[in-house]
């Protein structure tokens, strides 16, 4: 037991040193790290050296070291395993507040665009889908970010696999929609009107890892509540509000 609990503490005091260094202090030398961490010096010579070892520090000059790319991978490799939902939940409440619509949260599923998560707003309306329910294929803002988020190639393909599956058409037509599907992908936003419910607007915009479209976020509201204005300002809102869902994901 003792053993164990000796283990538990040099790992906790291995992770201590290495949450020490931040954007604001990416270098510090051991002797640094022992004062803030109140550790002996010889101690945290001993645990520098194990993550030296491990390939998570380095020594860059005259005695101070750094966090290794080693690390940022392991941050990288945690924000992938991080639930887009859960990560958007947050934004999303707080864009139906400035709204006052709900919010929906969009993706692809093995090629089919399914509502991952919706924020209802306190003026509640009845939609034509629920969580987990496949959106029509070819039909809606959303879709559109999300078709754009592949190459030109594989959106044809999906085009074509959608109608063979029995999905509506485009209700512009296929090439219609494959430009409109290129200009909301290069922009990164889109709006609908009446496409999947009728008396329904919606903006929509892409949620980002890099330059990997990853799902989309849709504002739709009841026609007769808008005018131009407010059109614009949820525009602008559903933008904002993507942009810093992608940022937490590491765009």
């Amino acid at each position: 037991m003792a053993t164990a609990k000796t283990g538990a503490d040099s790992g906790r005091r291995a992770l201590d040193i290495l949450f020490a260094f931040t954007e604001q202090r990416p270098l510090a030398s051991v002797r640094e790290l022992a004062g803030e961490l109140d550790i002996p010096v010889p101690t945290v010579h001993r645990y520098v050296a194990l993550l030296r070892d491990m390939g998570l520090m380095e020594e860059r000059d005259r005695g101070r070291y750094r966090l290794t790319m080693r690390v940022a991978a392991l941050g990288r490799a945690a924000r992938k395993a991080t639930p887009v939902v859960d990560l958007a939940e947050p934004y999303m409440r707080d864009l139906v507040e400035r709204t006052g619509e709900c919010a929906l949260l969009i993706r692809l599923v093995h090629g089919v665009p399914v509502c991952l998560h919706r924020v209802e707003s306190g003026r509640r309306f009845r939609l034509s889908f629920e969580i987990g329910q496949p959106l029509p294929a070819l039909r809606g803002a959303s879709v559109r970010l999300l078709v754009g988020g592949l190459g030109p190639e594989e959106r044809r393909r999906y085009v074509a696999d959608a109608l063979a599956a029995g999905a509506l058409p485009p209700a512009a037509g296929e090439e219609e929609f494959l430009r409109d599907v290129a200009r909301d992908h290069g922009r990164g936003w889109a709006v609908s009107s009446e496409e999947i419910d009728e008396g329904i607007w919606s903006a929509s915009a892409a949620l980002t890892d890099g330059s990997a479209t990853v799902a989309a976020l849709s504002a739709p509201c009841p026609a007769f509540r808008l005018d131009a204005a407010k059109r614009e300002m949820i525009i602008e809102l559903v933008r904002a509000t993507a942009a810093d869902v992608s940022r937490a994901l590491g765009a």
